[in-house]
C-alpha cells in the first residue's frame, strides 16, 4: 500500500486527511504486513511520533509483547475479511494504560475484490468512562464502612451461586454471623469505637475466607459468607463449611485494642448448606439466620 504524503496528494485526499485530523477518534491504517502507513493527528500524538517516523512501524514499536499478541490476533481476523469490534486495554511506553472501543475493517483491493490489502482502524478512548463505571459499580455494591459487599449484591452473588451449584452438583454454604453484644459496645464506648470494631472484624474475616468466597455486611452487626464449590459429597462439604465457621469465630474472638479499650468480643454463627436451586437466595439466608438465632438464644446472648 502506498504511503500517504500531504504534499503530493490530490486536493480531495488532502481534504480528507484534514478532516480525519479533526475527528475526535484515533484513526489509522495498517498494511497487510501489520505496518502503519497512516495515522491521524490524534493517533500520532498518542504514539508520540511524526507521520514520517510512523512509516513501517508496527505494534511491537509501541506496546508490550502481551498487547502486541492481543492486537495481532484481532488483526488476523480482519485480514481474513472480518470486521471486528473490541474493547481493548493497552499499555503505552510511558506506563499509562488506556481502554479503547475499537472497530477494525478490512481494506479491499480495488482490482481484486477478494483480496484484503490492509486494515482501517477507528478507536475511541473510553478509559475515563470505564473508570467511572467501575466507581459507580463499587459504590452501588459495597458497604461504605467495611468495604465489603452489601446486602443487595450478596443476594445477586448467591443467586448466581445457586445456579452454578445446580449445574456442577457441588455443595455450597451460607454462614450467617451476628456479633454478640455489639449494641452494648456501641452504646458504652460510642459509635466511632463501634465503627472501628466493625472495620477490624471485617478485615479479620477477610483473612479467613478464600479469595473466591463472598463476604458481605448485610446489617449493622450482621455479616454473611458465601462458600462455593465445597464438595460433591455432602458430608465433606459440611465439614469444610463448619471448619470455616470455626475459623471465623476464632478470628472474631481475638482481643480488640482501640485507644484505651481492650475488648474481647464473640459471635453467634449459623450455617446452611445448599445444592442447586431447591430454595431461593432469600430462603437460604433466612435459614442460616434462624440457625444463628437458635445458637445465640441457647447461649443467652
Amino acid at each position: 500500500m502506498a504511503e500517504l504524503n500531504n504534499s503530493k496528494l490530490p486536493v480531495h485526499v488532502a481534504e480528507l486527511k484534514f478532516a480525519l485530523d479533526n475527528v475526535p477518534a484515533y484513526v489509522y491504517i495498517k498494511n497487510e504486513l501489520g505496518h502503519y502507513v497512516y495515522a491521524n493527528k490524534l493517533t500520532l500524538g498518542l504514539f508520540a511520533c511524526s507521520e514520517q517516523e510512523l512509516q513501517h512501524k508496527s505494534d511491537v514499536d509501541f506496546f508490550p509483547i502481551p498487547d502486541v499478541k492481543k492486537l495481532a490476533k484481532i488483526d488476523k481476523q480482519v485480514l481474513s475479511g472480518e470486521r471486528t469490534r473490541e474493547e481493548v486495554e493497552l499499555t503505552f511506553p510511558d506506563g499509562h494504560q488506556y481502554i479503547f472501543w475499537e472497530v477494525k475493517t478490512p481494506i479491499i483491493c480495488d482490482t481484486e475484490p477478494n483480496k484484503v490489502i490492509g486494515i482501517l482502524g477507528i478507536a475511541t478512548d473510553i478509559t475515563e468512562r470505564k473508570h467511572l463505571e467501575e466507581q459507580l459499580l463499587y459504590a452501588a455494591s459495597t458497604d461504605p464502612l467495611t468495604e465489603l459487599l452489601n446486602r443487595r449484591y450478596f443476594y445477586i452473588r448467591l443467586s448466581l451461586a445457586l445456579q452454578m451449584s445446580k449445574r456442577d452438583q457441588n455443595y455450597g454454604a451460607v454462614i450467617f454471623i451476628d456479633l454478640n453484644k455489639f449494641k452494648k459496645l456501641n452504646d458504652q464506648y460510642g459509635h466511632n469505637t463501634g465503627d472501628a470494631y466493625l472495620v477490624e472484624i471485617a478485615q479479620r474475616m477477610k483473612t479467613v475466607v478464600r479469595e473466591k468466597d463472598c463476604l458481605a455486611r448485610i446489617g449493622g452487626d450482621e455479616f454473611v459468607v458465601l462458600l462455593e464449590g465445597l464438595s460433591r459429597n455432602e458430608q465433606t462439604a459440611k465439614q469444610n463449611a463448619y471448619r470455616v465457621a470455626d475459623k471465623l469465630q476464632t478470628a472474631i474472638e481475638v482481643e480488640f485494642i482501640h485507644q484505651d479499650l481492650n475488648y474481647k468480643g464473640s459471635a453467634s454463627v449459623g450455617v446452611t448448606m445448599f445444592l442447586g436451586t431447591q430454595k431461593t437466595a432469600e430462603e437460604i439466608v433466612a435459614q442460616a439466620d434462624q440457625h444463628m438465632y437458635l445458637i445465640k438464644h441457647a447461649l443467652n446472648y
